[in-house]
């Protein structure tokens, strides 16, 4: 089996009509990446009267949008006080605020173009692998509860209680969040943006962006996008590539650029079930390489880790996952493995996403940092409504033409991979 090819995600059913770009097409916005941020921006731009384009280089989904964990939490990987500390009061209390209730509006949308994608919100836990972890928790749920969020700090007892996971001292319950399908909804956002009129192109990997040359119908100050067969001359650009630019080689300091794998096991057993995950809930925990683990609709137990399982091998992977999951779930007998992938996570230096405007009218969004599902999709509808003229650049939540620049950042990337396998090593050893 060649599972390093085998995405469960992929499972989802593909939007089949969609076709590459083979024509000369005007509109107001132009959008590279068919992904979260991307589609999103694109539905709310359609629904306020914007004529708008999608390219895609692949398939819908085909970065971060289709493959990674499906956990819709809230707000940033740091803690709220740390974007303050970095972005300053009122531009950090804003972005705190603007990410507090961001699970809600997927809600929202998932309710409203009626996207099947396994949605539930029962809420995610985040574990305290040791004692130290849990004051950390502790701290996050004060600043947290401070914005009004939904969090609870668990117990020991009660944890496992909602796990059965052993050896985690506690846990914070974020209320507002939950699990879905990531790619079924990435493609429920696609199709809700076709229906709103725009016009999605996928295997139209944009090659170049250059100013347009005024001709009949166009007004100076316009942009070019170039496909291999077509072009989109556009009012303005909007980049939502996040790790996956490849030909586009836009401020690629912005980020430095990690993995993260997940294995998916065969469908568990109603036995195996109970003790593993009862609660139907997606957690993680607090290791400096954080684990995550939850199910899916059909059962299958995930579990994921930092790390690229293309540069290890599938089968160290799985040897890797059999030993954590007999520490985790010591009940639940030796999994069998179906399904192995990796998927790029774009990582700013201050965990913040960044919000730059490469030339005029062409703007970048990247670096969640991990944190994708509903801040990109917020995030979407942001840029929407500034394109729209309903907010202004002083006003948008996220950080605007201040990117933080990354040093060496593919050293830093392979610095990190490294740390990741020697650290899957020690737990055969310590955890």
């Amino acid at each position: 089996m060649a599972e390093k090819a085998r995405n469960l995600w992929h499972l989802a059913k593909p939007i089949a009509e969609l076709k590459p770009l083979c024509e000369t097409l005007h509109a107001d916005v132009a959008i590279v990446g068919a992904g979260y941020t991307g589609l999103s921006c694109a539905l709310h731009l359609a629904q306020q009267g914007k004529h708008v384009v999608v390219l895609e280089a692949h398939d819908v989904g085909y970065g971060a949008s289709g493959r990674n964990v499906g956990l819709t939490n809230a707000g940033l990987w740091i803690m709220p006080e740390d974007a303050v500390r970095s972005m300053g009061v009122t531009q950090g209390q804003r972005i705190n605020q603007f990410l507090i209730d961001s699970p809600r509006y997927v809600d929202q949308l998932i309710a409203a173009h009626k996207i099947d994608c396994d949605y539930t919100r029962n809420g995610t836990l985040h574990l305290a692998h040791n004692a130290r972890a849990m004051k950390y928790l502790s701290a996050r749920r004060g600043q947290l509860a401070a914005y009004g969020a939904d969090v609870e700090l668990l117990d020991k007892d009660v944890t496992y209680e909602l796990t059965r996971a052993e050896n985690y001292h506690g846990a914070l319950k974020d209320s507002r969040a939950g699990t879905l399908q990531p790619l079924k909804y990435c493609l429920g956002l696609a199709r809700a943006a076709l229906k709103s009129g725009v016009q999605i192109y996928n295997h139209s990997a944009v090659l170049d962006i250059e100013q347009s040359v005024a001709g009949a119908g166009d007004k100076g100050g316009k942009m070019q996008l170039k496909t291999q067969y077509g072009h989109i001359i556009a009012n303005d650009i909007i980049l939502a590539t996040n790790a996956y630019e490849e030909k586009l080689s836009h401020n690629k300091s912005l980020y430095t650029s990690l993995y993260y794998c997940q294995l998916a096991s065969k469908i568990l057993s109603e036995v195996q079930r109970e003790q593993c995950l009862p609660a139907n809930m997606g957690v993680w925990d607090s290791g400096a390489v954080m684990r995550s683990f939850r199910t899916d609709a059909e059962g299958r137990l995930l579990v994921g880790t930092v790390g690229n399982i293309h540069t290890a091998s599938a089968d160290g992977f799985k040897k890797w996952s059999r030993h954590v999951v007999a520490k985790t779930f010591p009940h639940i007998g030796e999994l069998k493995y179906e399904y192995a992938w990796a998927g790029r996570i774009a990582k700013s230096a201050n965990n913040i996403p960044q919000i730059q405007e490469v030339h005029k009218g062409v703007y970048q969004i990247v670096g969640y940092s991990g944190r994708g599902i509903a801040p990109a999709t917020v995030t979407g509808k942001l840029m929407a409504d500034y394109l729209c003229k309903n907010i202004s650049a002083d006003e948008l939540p996220l950080p605007f033409n201040v990117a933080k620049h990354i040093n060496f950042n593919r050293v830093r990337a392979a610095i990190y991979e490294i740390g990741c396998q020697l650290s899957h090593i020690s737990d055969f050893i310590v955890r």
